[in-house]
């Protein structure tokens, strides 16, 4: 795979190398996200007898304590310290990667792990990489597991930023339009960034990735999902699919799955603590716990869930057909996921606002309409410190937004307890504003356009 950025990981990971003490060192981070890669590019130097490279696959003890000999040694062991100990002892430098499996196949595994490690005196340079970041805290920081305190880095290897991305795949050659939409569908994850570096048209791009027979992630997200949460991966997938790429309560997470409120909670618990694919939220401006919603974080699977697995029969079927009737849906799922991009762009340029945001986030609520009913009303995003606060609407659709949008924010946010705070608005268009609006100028208003996104300037603000 093409090696691109992490530069300052890169040369902190040869530097550990050099020191002259062993060392144990954690990457952790989602799937597809470079950590092997990044570990290949930074042991490329080094022979191959001096290292040992090994998946850590979910089998049988006995078979996986097999496997494990045959990769280093003609012996056969039959206890786990016996293994370690001669492995730590025979190999400079040893990559465990989805060490988390250990644990999963069983427990005692990493007891034995912990106790050869500290019986070890050599400079073994020790590398485990695990893909979930809640269970990879499990096994290595909760402090009544065996190897607590053990490894002397935790190292989090994250999503490029948003515009890291964008850059990448501008210089691909997409426009910046272009770039967002893949952004909106895959995130910052290097491996399928790289599946868009030979430019086509974006709607052929997608059907030649996701959906087609030979598609290269057409299956990919059920499969790592089918072997991460094994027999009873359905309960799951149910819950993901009823959450799709919207925000849902626990009711409607509950009545679309089928799976009772009693039990449905330690599954949310898992997929949001364990696995980091869900997360709670609650309205920014409300401490209304009955107001927490839940939404899938990760957009590649927020993308399969939302479109690629509610039409999976249909594309079995008749795949090309499928596709075109379905394809008009897909600004429907880029318009929900945009809010979520313009709110990490406030995040990552902070500096451009007229004050520095302590909180961003989403709010929602009821309002009173002229009929004297409770409405429901969302406002995309939100951001405040003490003294100021900024509402946000955010559109991804094929015409301009005008001055009715800024005024429905306007008035919206009107409903909403801000205290004394001074208020600014932002609107974020896909298509640019009417000349109308632009000519207003008006104040304490900032004009968003997706070429602010590579790092333009706001337009249209004074103050």
């Amino acid at each position: 795979m093409e090696f691109c950025n992490r530069k300052k990981e890169l040369s902190f990971l040869k530097s550990v190398i050099e020191k002259d003490s062993k060392q144990f060192i954690v990457l952790y981070g989602r799937r597809r996200i470079g950590k092997t890669t990044l570990l290949k590019k930074t042991l490329e130097a080094f022979s191959h007898d001096k290292f040992l490279y090994y998946f850590v696959e979910i089998m049988k003890e006995e078979t996986v304590l097999n496997n494990l000999s045959h990769a280093f040694s003609k012996a056969r062991y039959t206890e786990w310290y016996d293994l370690f100990s001669d492995l730590f002892r025979q190999k400079e430098i040893i990559v465990f990667d989805e060490f988390q499996n250990f644990n999963r196949i069983n427990p005692s595994i990493l007891s034995a792990f912990q106790h050869a490690w500290d019986d070890h005196q050599n400079q073994t340079k020790l590398f485990v990489l695990g893909s979930y970041v809640g269970m990879m805290k499990k096994i290595l920081t909760d402090g009544t597991v065996p190897l607590f305190g053990r490894n002397d880095y935790m190292i989090r290897i994250g999503l490029f930023s948003q515009f890291e991305t964008l850059k990448i795949l501008t210089n691909y050659g997409y426009s910046i339009t272009e770039s967002i939409e893949i952004l909106m569908l895959v995130g910052g994850i290097p491996r399928y960034l790289l599946a868009f570096k030979e430019k086509n048209n974006l709607k052929e791009k997608i059907y030649e990735l996701f959906i087609d027979d030979f598609a290269p992630f057409k299956e990919e997200t059920k499969n790592i999902l089918i072997q991460e949460f094994g027999k009873i991966h359905k309960s799951y997938f149910s819950i993901l699919k009823s959450i799709g790429a919207g925000r849902k309560s626990l009711s409607e997470i509950s009545d679309i799955s089928g799976i009772e409120r009693t039990s449905l909670s330690k599954f949310l618990s898992e997929l949001e603590y364990d696995y980091e694919l869900i997360k709670k939220t609650s309205p920014i401006l409300s401490k209304k716990m009955r107001d927490n919603k839940y939404e899938i974080t990760d957009k590649l699977y927020s993308f399969y869930f939302n479109i690629i697995d509610r039409y999976f029969s249909d594309f079995e079927f008749d795949t090309l057909n499928t596709y075109e009737r379905i394809y008009p849906n897909l600004p429907n799922h880029f318009g929900i996921m945009f809010e979520t991009i313009c709110e990490h762009f406030l995040i990552e340029s902070r500096n451009i606002l007229p004050f520095f945001p302590e909180k961003i986030g989403k709010h929602w609520e009821k309002k009173q309409n002229e009929e004297g009913k409770k409405e429901a009303f969302d406002i995309d995003i939100v951001a405040y410190d003490s003294d100021n606060i900024l509402f946000c609407e955010c559109k991804w659709k094929g015409k301009k937004i005008g001055f009715q949008d800024y005024l429905k924010l306007k008035t919206d946010s009107s409903y909403v307890n801000s205290g004394n705070k001074k208020q600014f608005y932002a609107l974020f268009s896909k298509n640019g504003f009417t000349k109308e609006l632009e000519d207003m100028k008006i104040e304490y208003l900032l004009l968003f356009k997706p070429d602010d996104f590579l790092g333009g300037d706001s337009s249209l603000f004074s103050v």
